[in-house]
Parts: structure tokens; sequence; C-alpha cells
């Protein structure tokens, strides 16, 4: 059974192995959040490269994972991605995007609107279920009147 939470990542290392396409959603989920992000791959995407990110265009070394709070592996090298597994301390958190299996977290879909977010999930086995879910959600919080939400919490905080 998973826990779910919400983390403040401001100003903790990130640090994402591989440069390509599943590599770049992680990305563009995590440059709103004030993290310190680091890509790590040989052949990275030039829209990562475009992005507010620290680039390292080389191959894997345990050193690239120092100070790591998360670390995302998203290379379809099954030896790169063993290496990773091996190198992590325990205090760091690892998404193995390859082998949810190997992952001691994963990402939720998610929908938001002002301040409210809903996450959704499937507990990682049925990704696809989670998205259908999340459009037929994202009908739904369209229409709600979310602004009271925030002038709530920032009246009454016990809410």
């Amino acid at each position: 059974m998973k826990y779910p939470i919400m983390l403040d990542i401001t100003g903790k290392r990130v640090v994402i192995i591989g440069g390509g396409k599943v590599a770049l959603r992680k990305v563009k989920g995590l440059l709103h959040t004030g993290a310190d992000i680091l890509i790590v791959g040989l052949d990275v995407l030039s829209e990562i490269k475009e992005l507010q990110v620290q680039v390292k265009e080389e191959a894997y070394r345990t050193e690239h994972l120092a100070g790591a709070f998360l670390i995302f592996i998203c290379t379809n090298n099954p030896e790169v991605n063993q290496m990773v597994l091996k190198d992590h301390l325990p205090e760091q958190l690892v998404n193995d995007t390859t082998e949810q299996k190997n992952s001691d977290f994963f990402n939720m879909a998610t929908v938001s609107k002002n301040e409210l977010l809903v996450g959704i999930s499937t507990g990682g086995g049925n990704p696809g279920y989670a998205k259908k879910v999340k459009r037929e959600v994202s009908q739904l919080v369209e229409n709600l009147e979310t602004e009271e939400i925030g002038n709530r919490n920032k009246k009454d905080k016990t809410c």
C-alpha cells in the first residue's frame, strides 16, 4: 500500500538520468516546484536543453547522484538503470520509470484549478485508466468555483 503525499522540493536536488521523452515529461512536471534539477544523459533532447535546468550530456556516473533528494531513472538502458539502483543511498527516493517495482514513489495524474489540486492514482497498476479518469475529473473541476477554496484557506486555517 502506498502513502499519498505532497512534497515541498523547493531547492532540493532532483536528478533525472536520461534525456529522452520520458525525462522531458518529468522535467516539465518539476519546473514549477523550485527544485534544483539536473539532467544526465548521453543524448539529451534539445527541448530539455532549452529549459531552465542543469544538463550534463555525458555517461552516468555515481557522482551524479551526490546530494540528490529525488532520482528519476528514465533510460532505456537496463545496465545504467541497474547501476543507478545500486548506487543510490537509502535516504534518496528513486522512481524507476522502466520498472515500478524498483521505485520508492511514482507520480499521480493531477488536475488543478486555482488552489485546488486533485491527485488520481491506480497505484501504478494502470496508468492508462488514470489518464481516462483524469479527463473526466478535469471536466468536473473546470465547472467548480475554486476561488472559494483559496479565500477560505486564507481566512480559516482549520479547513
